[in-house]
C-alpha cells in the first residue's frame, strides 16, 4: 500500500502545481489571461495592474536578449532567452527581442503585455516558471527583484 501511495506522489506534474504569481511590490498585480500555442509558438499575454493612487513609469520590460534578460522554463526543462523570448506591450506594432521601451501604467487601468516563446515543443503541457526583468524605480522592480510567475498551463489547439 505505501508502495503505491509513494508511486503515486511521484506522478504529480506541474499542470496540477497552482499557478503562482510575485510581482514584488504590493500595488503592482498580474493576471495571466491566457498562454495559448500554436505549433512551437506560445503566447502568454499577461494583464498588469496597478491598485495604487498614482499612475507609474515603467523603464522596460526586458525581452530575452542583452543583459539583465527575461527567461522562461517548460516542464521538461528547455530554457527560452535571446530570440526565443520576446515581450510586446498591448497596441505597439511588434514583439521586441531586447526590450518594450518605457510605458506608463495607469491607476486602475489594465495594461496588456504579451510574452511570446518559441521553438517551444509540442509536448511540454506548462510554463515551469517566467522571470520577467521589470524596470520600475518606483516599485524597485530590477534584475535584482524581478516578476516571477510559475506553473502556467500551455493550451494547445
Amino acid at each position: 500500500m505505501m508502495a503505491m501511495f509513494a508511486f503515486g506522489l511521484q506522478n504529480v506534474s506541474a499542470q496540477d502545481a497552482p499557478l503562482k504569481i510575485v510581482t514584488n511590490h504590493p500595488d503592482f498585480s498580474i493576471k495571466v489571461k491566457r498562454c495559448a500555442a500554436s505549433g512551437k509558438t506560445v503566447i502568454i499575454d499577461l494583464i498588469l495592474n496597478n491598485n495604487g493612487t498614482n499612475d507609474v513609469d515603467v523603464k522596460e520590460v526586458r525581452g530575452g536578449g542583452g543583459s539583465y534578460i527575461s527567461e522562461a522554463y517548460d516542464d521538461e526543462g528547455n530554457i527560452y532567452q535571446n530570440d526565443n523570448l520576446k515581450v510586446k506591450v498591448a497596441n505597439r506594432p511588434s514583439y521586441e527581442v531586447y526590450d518594450t521601451g518605457s510605458f506608463s501604467i495607469p491607476s486602475g487601468v489594465p495594461m496588456r503585455l504579451s510574452v511570446q516563446l518559441n521553438n517551444v515543443p509540442q509536448s511540454a503541457e506548462s510554463i515551469a516558471r517566467l522571470k520577467l526583468t521589470i524596470f520600475c524605480k518606483v516599485w524597485g522592480l530590477n534584475e535584482e527583484k524581478p516578476v516571477r510567475i510559475s506553473n502556467i498551463p500551455i493550451t494547445r489547439e
